[in-house]
């Protein structure tokens, strides 16, 4: 007899919520741990169900980087693979299974796909970036691996959205940024400014135009897929935050004097 499905949790991600189902005890607390600050009441718009195996041999440890994983498919359906897992999640339903062993990992690679594809598909974006709260909001600082991402996050240490992975979205007439479970706390703000990283022996701040900075946010935004439809919603959601959000290149030193030179709307006002 099939066993009745049992829930993780119901968790919100830049306000959209997924209901997780598993039958393992073990990987459900598991689970519920690391998005502890994250669950939410509300009904779900998806969901996904976990269908756990034995542990592979090669598996990493929980919370550890977890194998290669090929994210695909075609026609509304998004598709996970890797040693010892795989997924499909349709698109259109907000419906999906994954199996796999008793790992975070897959699990979260394929939740920040599924996010990717959602956020561009209502006109916002997941980007490789940090996010601190200020005074006036939070302040998005983004770039390629090693640009001082998780610098800036250690260096000002209170107000961490995340380290590494940002969710843009719409909200009334500005933009809101919230991190994810697995790399991020539950704080959100609205954005008061974007930053392009660049180490240098100097802290300077140059004013980014429009084509300018979605140029500069491509290379670190999310995809599900990558194709030309996505490419698309992202090119309108940046123009979109360009618009309403200032965008800077900031050359850094990675001394905490930066953040106190940072243009902050409520000071530049004044």
């Amino acid at each position: 007899m099939q066993r009745p499905p049992q829930l993780v949790a119901a968790v919100a991600i830049a306000g959209i919520t997924c209901r997780i189902e598993c039958h393992d005890a073990a990987f459900r607390a598991l689970l519920a741990e690391r998005f502890a600050g994250f669950h939410a009441t509300g009904a779900p718009e998806l969901l996904l169900r976990v269908e756990p195996t034995a542990p592979a041999p090669e598996a990493a440890p929980p919370g550890r980087p977890g194998p290669f994983a090929r994210i695909g498919g075609a026609d509304g359906v998004l598709t996970i693979e890797g040693a010892g897992f795989h997924g499909r999640f349709d698109e259109a339903r907000g419906e999906g299974v994954i199996v796999q062993a008793p790992d975070p990992s897959p699990l979260e690679t394929f939740l920040t796909a599924i996010y990717a594809g959602r956020l561009l598909r209502g006109g916002g974006f997941l980007l490789h970036a940090a996010a601190l709260v200020a005074d006036d909001g939070a302040h998005v600082f983004f770039g390629p691996s090693g640009s001082g991402k998780t610098t800036v996050a250690e260096l000002v240490g209170a107000g961490v959205i995340s380290d590494e992975i940002v969710a843009l979205r719409p909200d009334g007439g500005g933009w809101r940024a919230s991190g994810v479970p697995w790399r991020g706390t539950p704080l959100e703000a609205p954005v008061a400014g974007c930053f392009r990283l660049r180490k240098a022996g100097a802290t300077a701040f140059r004013r980014l135009g429009g084509v300018g900075a979605v140029r500069e946010l491509l290379p670190s935004a999310f995809f599900a897929r990558a194709d030309r439809g996505e490419l698309d919603r992202f090119l309108a959601a940046a123009a979109a935050l360009v618009q309403s959000v200032p965008c800077w290149e900031m050359e850094f030193t990675p001394e905490r004097a930066f953040w106190d030179a940072v243009p902050r709307r409520a000071r530049d006002a004044a």
